[in-house]
């Protein structure tokens, strides 16, 4: 059985764009999952007009905003407990390039199973893209065309920009277990990816099977000689990426990560970009000390 999961937050119109190009995929989906933030924009009344909150549509509203890292937990908790052998997971606000996506990605995915690589544990990706460059950089790799020269047979191990058109098998999930919710929002798919690498999982992003995604407002700069993102968001959102990806540099023991990444970088991004200076220092500091003490949850109001 083959489930796609969308997690959705007041983003009704470009969540009907997601949902009516899974309709028109050339491979089936049996069953679609939408895991509501607690929308206010009548997200519900939206679909429930739409035809899209009965089979093979599940409709599930939770009482709270629980980010988008409780999201994926609970759609790939719902979708697990009711059998599913592949979860493609997506977010409301990008959809498949095409009607052939779906099967691609698929029949990629397939293959390796098959083939038993990654002893069935399989992580696929599709390319994200925006255009004609990609929407996240793959290793040091921005444009499709450089996407394409790289892979391998159509692949490119060992990468991928989830939750952006990602197929996961039963297998994998049995293993790892569900995207952990208490990230509330910021790294939980990067989590789950190298959660997905530490247990040996087959991961790749399929370059054929493209899924169409915005792209960040970043700014790449070199700072001592290497070139690293600068992106300033909201207070509360640097407050949720800061504690999130310390609590993982920690378990990896990548402090230098900890010190250059999350703090001087970041400081120089605070300083160099039009955002609420202070304000913003004070939570990126807040969130390295509490991702310190893996105090994780939604501990940050927007």
């Amino acid at each position: 059985m083959l489930t796609a999961v969308i997690v959705t937050y007041n983003r009704k119109e470009l969540l009907s764009q997601n949902i009516e190009m899974l309709l028109k995929q050339t491979m089936t989906v049996d069953s679609i999952i939408i895991v509501d933030n607690c929308s206010s924009d009548g997200t519900y009344e939206y679909l429930k007009n739409c035809g899209w909150t009965t089979e093979p549509f599940l409709y599930l509203k939770t009482e709270t905003n629980i980010g988008g890292a409780g999201g994926f937990y609970t759609g790939v908790k719902a979708a697990y407990e009711a059998g599913a052998d592949w979860i493609v997971l997506m977010d409301d606000d990008g959809r498949m390039a095409d009607e052939h996506t779906m099967e691609i990605l698929y029949r990629a995915a397939r293959k390796l199973y098959d083939e038993n690589r990654g002893e069935r544990k399989l992580f696929v990706n599709a390319l994200v893209q925006k255009g004609e460059l990609l929407s996240f950089k793959i290793d040091h790799m921005y444009t499709v065309v450089e996407a394409m020269m790289a892979a391998k047979n159509g692949l490119i191990e060992g990468a991928a920009n989830p939750f952006n058109g990602t197929m996961i098998s039963r297998e994998l999930v049995s293993e790892i277990g569900y995207p952990n919710k208490d990230f509330f929002i910021k790294g939980d798919e990067v989590d789950f990816k190298q959660r997905a690498l530490d247990v040996g999982a087959y991961v790749v992003t399929v370059v054929e099977a493209r899924y169409i995604h915005p792209m960040p407002k970043t700014q790449e700069r070199k700072v001592l000689g290497i070139r690293v993102p600068f992106l300033v968001e909201d207070p509360w959102k640097e407050y949720y990426a800061a504690r999130n990806f310390t609590y993982m540099y920690k378990k990896k023991g990548l402090y230098k990560a900890i010190v250059f990444e999350l703090i001087f970088v970041k400081i120089l991004a605070v300083f160099s970009m039009q955002c609420r200076k202070i304000e913003t220092i004070k939570m990126v500091l807040k969130g390295v000390c509490d991702g310190w003490k893996e105090k994780l949850g939604p501990t940050v109001t927007p």
